[in-house]
């Protein structure tokens, strides 16, 4: 069951709707079952959204209306507790099928409807300075952030990009992601923030099976995006007219699989033999006809643009794959970004893979998820088959290049054949396959070397046929040794590692394989290490290499040798265990430092800090028993400075440093300072305080707790100041009957009673004989609230009369003047005058 809080603009509430089909009638049905309503989260989207469909009876209908206006807000607890506050972007209000089907998102307008223009960073900067630079004055300010000093020169050509698209590209090209945050007080956002994650959510070991967890685990696979080649091209250096590209740019895979090429494009050449369009059984592995994608980045250099290219390369050169997950019950610590593992036994799937995508309905109180970033956790091969190939792997040892020439790529791939001699001819893959008792795992190495040329070596080892029942695998023994030939076996001592190979010699591997019945079984393998080729043509001439570079050593005996001036020695064993720095000014190891203003340092303890600029978006000081006051009261809790906020927050304890269960908090902003205590159950605001631009607002409580709680509110601000102490000031004297031989006479106060805090005060005096007596006074009441709610509008002003003779004056109030009447000088009436008009 969840209820949804429905406020205008300024947070006035309008309604709540409820999943609970028992809420009292007052509430509104509202249900998330539609087909893509729910409460929907995205890793890469950031934002979070909400869309559900409202139920109303006709006479309810003005007011669900007036609930799922387009701006309003809808406030809730998400499943996890956190507090949700989202705006309304659209709403379809169908007073004949008695429903209103809204869509509302945690991005607000601000970010989502405005728009950014090109923008190119003259220096490197923070995330934050990004962020805070497009957000303006949205409201939103960074919250947590992971990575507050990595820096970045970033630009943008486009110039109609949302605030929040263009938000979502700063945090891609820092490789982090994002997602909003706010603190809700009452129904009222006091906060909202950005917070920068290096990855959402987390792994906590949660395992979801079908038929229990799961209704079912759907596989969805395309190519639309794959190519086995990428042609980069980045941004424009400063001072040049050019992007750059990878032409020139030299690169050797320590992996062995990507080859850059001098034309600057990346290519994947083992993700071509799956495929080029040039693949057929006769041609099973083809070098050619790439599938290449022209890709443009923001890079500004060739190594962060090879880095962006390779990235992708390995994301594209596959089919991608995602797993949509149909969740029975979803447990409730699962959240957006976090890794769980899916089991399928029928299909025989287990897997890890990560919440991509989450919609959850409170409704059903269920949910679905987008699984990607999956990693299949157990292999479909057995444990002898890949010990086998790792061994034959091991065993494989190409020749030597040419001078002059490197190795380029190195590819394994696996066979089963029936025979130990000849290479079986089918296709090669790079999966183990399983292999018959009696038959024959064989490996194949391809090498290919920079200049185009290729090696082919091979290894084979024999599947024994099954032993007896109750005798298995006990051990398994490869050893190694240079011989002369390669057909028979040395003699000599074998050894457990390789031993080096000298050019035109033949290493040769032997595998003991010990059984459980005492048995034994051995087989080799043999490679040749070839002879040097001719010698090739000489390169053209590279750029000068570095000379005399300054090193830095790690170690507590003095460095020895030929030390380059300006080296550094961190005198210890380790980075943790470092006890002094020094620098080789050419002759001698002198003492050195290091700038404050360039540590990064993630914990500090025991610390004495003089004199420093302590640049930090987070300071958290937490404090225990801490006395507030002179009673003894005690309290516990942190102080924090956060970014632009400054905030404490504690519980309130006895003298013996008990708890009585009240909490406070206080937080001062650029906004103003507000305060709040709670009652005993640390929830109900006992008092609240505010002070924000000018204005001080104070809250009590008068009775009730929780939702039943009531208050006492008011405002105070420069203007009622101003009134209050001007209370009682003359704002007009004279003598007036307000009306008598014709003319009705009118006065005009100095002041508006606009102006005044509560209206004006008329003075009446005894009249005589043409003159005012100076005694008989009373006084009667203009309110500003009537005024403006009746202006002009004919008013009986009661006069007690002396001698208890009563008698009425009647006059015409307006905001600036009163006017009065022509019988006001009749009867009892000609025997009172006005003398003086008063603010009050």
């Amino acid at each position: 069951m969840a209820d949804f809080y429905f406020t205008d603009r300024k947070y006035n509430q309008l309604g709540i709707a409820s999943t609970d089909e028992l809420a009292s009638s007052s509430v509104i049905a509202i249900d998330d079952i539609g087909g893509q309503e729910g409460d929907y989260q995205s890793v890469d989207g950031g934002y979070r959204s909400y869309s559900a469909t409202l139920h109303f009876s006709p006479d309810q209908s003005a007011q669900v209306k007036e609930m799922a206006k387009v701006g309003n807000f809808v406030l809730f607890k998400g499943r996890a507790g956190e507090s949700v506050w989202t705006t309304i972007l659209s709403s379809e209000h169908d007073p004949l099928a008695g429903t209103n089907t809204f869509v509302a998102e945690d991005a607000s307008i601000d970010l989502i409807n405005g728009t950014v223009g090109a923008y190119a960073a003259s220096s490197a900067m923070t995330i934050a300075q990004y962020i805070e630079l497009f957000a303006g004055d949205s409201g939103f300010v960074v919250g947590y952030n992971e990575i507050p000093d990595l820096t970045r020169t970033l630009k943008w050509d486009s110039d109609d990009s949302s605030i929040l698209t263009r938000i979502l590209s700063v945090a891609t090209q820092f490789g982090v992601e994002l997602s909003f945050r706010f603190e809700v007080r009452g129904l009222s956002v006091i906060g909202k923030y950005i917070d920068i994650r290096k990855h959402i959510g987390g792994n906590k070991d949660i395992y979801l099976r079908v038929d229990t967890d799961l209704n079912k685990i759907v596989t969805t696979s395309d190519i639309a995006d794959l190519c086995t080649a990428i042609a980069g091209t980045g941004g424009t250096p400063e001072g040049s007219n050019d992007p750059i590209t990878l032409k020139g740019y030299r690169w050797t895979d320590p992996n062995g699989r990507y080859v850059l090429g001098g034309d600057g494009v990346l290519r994947d050449p083992v993700a071509l033999r799956t495929w080029s369009r040039l693949l057929s059984n006769t041609n099973t592995n083809p070098v050619d006809a790439h599938i290449t994608r022209n890709k443009t980045y923001e890079a500004t250099t060739q190594a962060t643009l090879l880095q962006s290219v390779l990235s992708d390369l390995e994301k594209f050169n596959h089919p991608a794959v995602n797993y949509e997950v149909d969740i029975a019950k979803l447990p409730d610590n699962v959240n957006i970004g976090d890794t769980v593992y899916l089991v399928d036994e029928d299909e025989q799937l287990f897997l890890s893979a990560r919440v991509l995508e989450l919609t959850y309905s409170y409704s059903n109180e269920s949910g679905t998820a987008t699984l990607g970033d999956y990693l299949i956790q157990a292999s479909q091969v057995s444990a002898e088959y890949r010990a086998l190939a790792e061994t034959l792997a091991k065993q494989n040892k190409g020749q030597d290049g040419k001078d002059g020439i490197g190795i380029q790529s190195s590819i394994v791939t696996y066979q089963a054949g029936s025979s130990g001699v000849s290479a079986p001819t089918g296709t090669w893959s790079d999966a183990v396959p399983n292999v018959a008792a009696n038959q024959y795992l064989w490996s194949r190495t391809i090498i290919t070397m920079t200049d185009g040329s290729t090696s082919t070596t091979y290894s084979v080892g024999k599947i024994g046929a099954n032993g007896a029942d109750g005798i298995g695998l006990k051990s398994s023994a490869v050893t190694y040794q240079i011989g002369t030939n390669g057909t028979t076996a040395p003699s000599g001592t074998w050894s457990s590692t390789i031993p080096p190979a000298s050019q035109g010699t033949y290493l040769w591997s032997r595998t003991v394989t010990l059984y459980t019945d005492g048995t034994q079984n051995t087989s080799y393998s043999v490679a040749y290490q070839g002879t040097n080729g001719a010698k090739g043509d000489t390169g053209p001439q590279g750029p000068p290499g570095s000379q005399n570079v300054p090193m830095t050593y790690v170690q507590t005996a003095t460095p020895t040798g030929t030390i380059v001036t300006n080296s550094l020695w961190w005198v210890g064993a380790t980075m943790s265990s470092v006890t002094a720095l020094k620098r080789w000014n050419g002759s001698s190891w002198i003492p050195d430092s290091i700038a404050q203003a360039v540590l990064n340092i993630i914990e500090l303890n025991a610390v004495t800090i003089n004199s420093a600029i302590i640049n930090s978006p987070k300071i958290n000081v937490p404090f225990s028993h801490a006395v507030i006051n002179e009673s003894g009261i005690l309290s516990s809790g942190n102080l924090t400075l956060n970014g632009t906020s400054y905030s404490i927050d504690g519980s309130i304890e006895d003298a013996n440093g008990k708890a009585n269960g009240q909490k406070y908090h206080t937080e001062l902003n650029p906004d103003g300072m507000s305060s709040y205590i709670t009652q005993t159950d640390g929830t109900t605001q006992l008092h609240t305080s505010r002070i924000s631009m000018g204005v001080l607002e104070l809250s009590d409580l008068i009775s009730g707790l929780g939702d039943n709680a009531t208050y006492n509110t008011s405002s105070l601000d420069a203007e009622k100041i101003y009134q209050l102490n001007n209370v009682s000031n003359p704002l007009w004297e004279g003598v007036s009957l307000m009306g008598w031989s014709g003319n009705a006479q009118s006065v005009t106060p100095s002041k508006k009673i606009t102006d005044c805090l509560n209206g004006w005060k008329l003075v009446w005096g005894e009249y005589s004989n043409g003159t005012f007596s100076g005694t008989g006074i009373r006084e009667t009441e203009i309110s500003k609230t009537s005024v403006l709610k009746y202006p002009g509008a004919g008013r009986i002003l009661s006069i007690m009369n002396y001698g208890n003779a009563n008698c009425s004056k009647y006059v015409y109030a307006y905001a600036d003047h009163i006017d009065g009447n022509t019988k006001n000088s009749d009867g009892a009436a000609g025997g009172v005058v006005l003398v003086g008009i008063y603010e009050y």
